[in-house]
């Protein structure tokens, strides 16, 4: 439900048609402007991306977006231009693409080139369009550049300029023209303050030489590392097209409450679904739960209509979402909110992102940061639950009816800890959405194995998954299938036993549980090793399945993002007869601001007992401490690995 697609077109290689003459003098700007040396694993540069936004009195703005790639290494990746808009309040008209090879002619593109797409699959609710210049390959040397115009009507007097994707920059700009005697206020993120130069009434902000920002393994969204701006307009108060600016979040509550509150009035078919849902119910929490799994199970289906006007904010009446059984998040949201209401419970939509908890910044107060819709329930004292928050009204129940697979009382993991608008009209407030304690996100496993005198182990192991821990696994199983959810763990434990085979996966939990219970077989050849034919070194911690984080390079450039989990592994081994111990790991115990770790061994009737419990915090660590997450993982991995040595008599 972003109420603005984010027009930011990126990497771009061509193949052409008819050769022309010359380009824009812009491009050949472009093209001359000097390039710093990038390691090799980086395929091209973005020369030069300009968006030139001008604004007009009545809402209308024109939108002119320029671009100009420079390719520096053989890249196979389909890759293309890309311009999106509004069908119903806006249009592309024009769009050029040109190829300037390292030798040669430029090569301008036909426009039967571009292509005109959906942006959503169900694209008979969907008003969101793309114009796609798609591209094959280009020699290494080659610039590609393109320029689009954009033109739209909207009631939004706010906009966003994303200076980087990952790939570096050379130079990008931004600049606003607004009309006389309206005012502009910036703000930047994920870099120093840009300080815009003022002509007139047009505002440019550049930034120079941005550096790549490498894929990185559990590493925070781009959106958290790449530097980009947002801007909100005031047009002075008197103004004729009725626009107005949002100089906080009460503000933007205010509007958006008259778009959302409407639909969700109780009407005499949602006063009888509810009625039903809740016969026999007597508390808050007992009205709350069947209705929450009720609204889940109604079908989601993408409505975007109207976005530029409000309509990406407003629902559809609740009783029309009741009787087609289905609808977008604000519409099941909106369906929640009315059966809710109809047996004296109160809620208000609340706006999120659901794809990435870093997005929403607090220091800019606008609608089109947001892309999703849940509910805060309003409840008492009595309705302990680890996603109750305080807001500005009192306690609020954070619930999302269109994840299916988490329960009330819990919240997505990409949700836990985002900013979230709490819709209250003129009370209404951004908040900081809860994260659930790890031992919400708890994982405890059992494993029984046996070993044979080559050292081959037969192992069963028991799971079982708790919070957001099992909505993973439960993901997994329902979206993608069992043989998806088999590879996970065979990814695992490759990296810790090569060769190891799983059979006989079974899972049970129903939908609604707190519990995901998994069960699978494993078995590995050599799992012990075998030295001097006497002595069997046997690693009890290999077969504990997951919570691993692994590091293997020495230096970081981005921070290291952990999140919180609590595992509890107990392993049994019975060892072939006539061994007995003859070296035992002390236990251990690591404590650091990333996590801790308990582990014990003990040997007893043939048996090898160990016991860990595992938990990692919820941490962004800066790149500057990598090394120190670094040990503390290899010191759990280390742990792990620890051996138990046998000998036999």
């Amino acid at each position: 439900m972003r109420v603005l697609p984010v027009p930011f077109s990126l990497i771009v290689l061509a193949c052409g048609a008819a050769y022309a003459d010359d380009v824009p003098a812009w491009i050949k700007d472009a093209a001359a402007l000097p390039v710093p040396a990038y390691p090799a694993k980086v395929r091209s540069v973005v020369l030069l991306h300009e968006e030139a936004v001008t604004v007009e009195a009545d809402g209308r703005r024109v939108m002119r977006e320029r671009g100009a790639i420079r390719i520096l290494q053989p890249n196979g990746d389909s890759i293309r231009a890309y311009r999106s808009y509004n069908s119903k309040t806006g249009r592309v008209r024009d769009f050029q693409g040109w190829l300037m090879p390292p030798s040669g002619k430029p090569v301008p593109y036909s426009k039967t080139r571009i292509v005109d797409i959906a942006l959503s699959k169900n694209d008979v609710y969907d008003e969101a369009r793309a114009k796609v210049l798609d591209c094959g390959s280009a020699t290494v040397g080659s610039i590609f550049a393109w320029e689009v115009t954009e033109e739209e009507k909207s009631v939004f007097t706010q906009d966003s300029f994303e200076f980087q994707g990952r790939s570096p920059v050379v130079l990008a700009r931004f600049l606003v023209t607004l009309p006389a005697a309206w005012e502009l206020e910036p703000v930047v993120f994920n870099h120093d303050k840009v300080e815009p130069k003022v002509s007139g009434s047009t505002y440019t902000w550049e930034v120079r030489n941005l550096p790549w920002i490498e894929p990185e393994d559990y590493s925070p969204s781009l959106s958290a590392l790449a530097p980009r701006l947002a801007v909100s307009y005031f047009p002075p108060s008197n103004n004729t097209a009725g626009l107005r600016g949002f100089k906080d979040w009460a503000a933007v509550s205010a509007w958006l409450a008259s778009f959302v509150d409407p639909p969700a009035d109780v009407t005499e078919s949602v006063r009888a679904k509810a009625i039903q849902l809740t016969a026999g119910a007597s508390s808050e929490i007992d009205k709350i739960k069947p209705i929450a799994a009720f609204v889940q199970a109604t079908n989601y289906v993408e409505v975007a209509l109207n976005l530029t006007r409000g309509g990406g904010y407003t629902p559809r009446p609740s009783q029309e979402t009741l009787a087609r059984n289905y609808g977008d998040c604000k519409d099941k949201a909106t369906l929640m909110r009315a059966l809710l209401k109809a047996v004296g419970v109160d809620s208000y939509l609340t706006t999120i992102d659901a794809e990435d908890r870093t997005f929403v910044q607090a220091g800019w107060a606008s609608p089109q940061q947001f892309n999703h819709a849940i509910v805060a329930i309003q409840v008492s004292d009595s309705v302990a639950l680890p996603a109750v928050i305080e807001g500005p009204s009192g306690r609020l129940l954070m619930f999302d009816p269109t994840d299916s697979l988490t329960r009330v009382g819990d919240l997505p993991q990409g949700e836990q800890g985002s900013y979230a608008l709490v819709i209250a009209g003129a009370k209404g407030a951004l908040l900081k959405m809860p994260v659930l304690p790890a031992s919400s996100n708890r994982t405890e496993s059992v494993v029984k194995a046996s070993l044979n005198t080559d050292g081959d182990v037969d192992a069963r192991i028991e799971q079982q998954y708790f919070g957001q821990s099992g909505v993973a696994m439960r993901a997994i199983e329902k979206f993608q299938g069992g043989p998806e959810l088999r590879k996970l763990f065979e990814r695992s434990f490759s990296r810790r036993l090569p060769g190891a085979s799983l059979a006989g996966i079974v899972t049970e939990g129903p939908a609604g549980q707190d519990r995901f219970a998994l069960s699978m077989g494993l078995t590995a050849d050599r799992f012990a090793q075998i030295m001097q034919g006497r002595l069997f070194i046997v690693r009890p911690g290999l077969l504990n399945p997951g919570g691993e984080y692994f590091f293997a390079t020495t230096k970081r450039t981005a921070p290291v993002k952990l999140e919180a989990v609590l595992r509890h592994d107990s392993v049994s081994i019975k060892t072939p007869p006539g061994f007995k111990l003859d070296e035992l790991p002390e236990p251990v115990e690591i404590k650091s601001s990333y996590g801790s770790l308990r582990a014990s061994w003990t040997v007893k009737d043939g048996e090898i007992f160990m016991d860990e419990t595992l938990e990692i915090l919820e941490t962004l660590v800066p790149a500057s401490d990598y090394l120190k997450v670094r040990e503390f993982f290899d010191s759990v991995s280390g742990a792990r690995g620890a051996p138990v040595v046998l000998l036999k008599q």
